[in-house]
């Protein structure tokens, strides 16, 4: 058996356990910790993946209702004084070498700094694994489902408004400009931001499972980071963002009353989850004895 020290979780000792372990809806042999099978990891990515880009790119555009759901965005933030969309997007264009890594960033990076956090918590963090990575796929479900109720233009596409789309603008290679990146991806699966949601969960797991303390400032600063860059390169609106962010929060709270822990706290086996005591539990048995 491998033990939960030499997968880098640390040990889990009684009252740990006490504190990680509560009520769950999941029967106990499907929270219980077991290894996880790469093959199967990889299966369920990569069904994840090819469902997210073809549903994606399926969701009905309806692109005049989605401009107006637009415009009624801006419009309710600039209600609330909350548009700062317009001030960071204007900010962006002023410094190319930023807008640059922004729109690096935002084309290419989100991907691959997701999966290679999958990569090791399954390398490194196993008994967190499970559980993060089905908040992982939770939000990207209510993404989708977002994606096909509530289809809405980012602000860059909508014409009149003041926004530039930097991408485009700075010539931004394999970016939303370039026309059969363009003529294959759906352009009005704004709301959520996705690339906000990636970036909060992303930031939890490094945060959670990480000892450096380093590495766990860069963390917290990766979510903000990405707001800035979606806002900025005019492909989201904050509303967006906060959806986003609260797509992560519904599926954190959803696998946690599944499995009676926090998703990013190390699970235990069935036979230390049978070994777990309450210790009203422990007061009872001696009263009995």
């Amino acid at each position: 058996m491998v033990s939960i020290r030499s997968e880098g979780v640390g040990d889990l000792t009684a009252a740990t356990r006490r504190t990680e372990s509560g009520p769950a809806l999941l029967p106990l042999r499907w929270r219980a910790y077991r290894a996880p099978r790469w093959w199967f990891e990889v299966t369920v990515l990569v069904v994840l993946d090819l469902v997210y880009e073809q549903l994606r790119n399926l969701v009905p555009t309806h692109q005049q209702e989605a401009i107006n759901r637009g415009w009624r965005l801006l419009e309710f933030t600039q209600d609330l004084n909350l548009d700062i969309e317009l001030t960071l997007n204007q900010f962006l264009v002023r410094h190319e070498w930023l807008a640059q890594i922004a729109n690096y960033d935002y084309s290419f990076l989100h991907l691959p700094v997701t999966g290679g956090t999958l990569i090791w918590l399954f390398w490194r963090h196993r008994r967190v694994y499970k559980t993060a990575r089905t908040v992982l796929v939770f939000t990207t479900i209510l993404g989708l489902i977002g994606f096909w109720i509530v289809p809405m233009a980012p602000p860059r596409l909508l014409p009149g408004a003041g926004f530039v789309d930097t991408v485009v603008y700075f010539k931004t290679f394999g970016s939303w400009g370039t026309p059969t990146v363009a003529d294959n991806s759906n352009l009005y699966a704004a709301m959520p931001s996705l690339h906000c949601a990636w970036a909060l969960w992303v930031g939890l797991c490094v945060f959670f499972v990480a000892r450096n303390r380093v590495v766990r400032t860069i963390a917290v600063l990766y979510p903000i980071w990405t707001v800035f860059v979606v806002m900025a390169t005019a492909n989201h609106f904050v509303f967006d963002a906060v959806a986003g962010w609260a797509c992560i929060a519904i599926s954190t709270a959803a696998v946690w009353a599944l499995f009676g822990h926090n998703p990013w706290h190390p699970a235990m086996t069935k036979e230390e989850l049978t070994l777990t005591r309450d210790p009203k539990d422990h007061r009872q048995a001696k009263l009995v004895d």
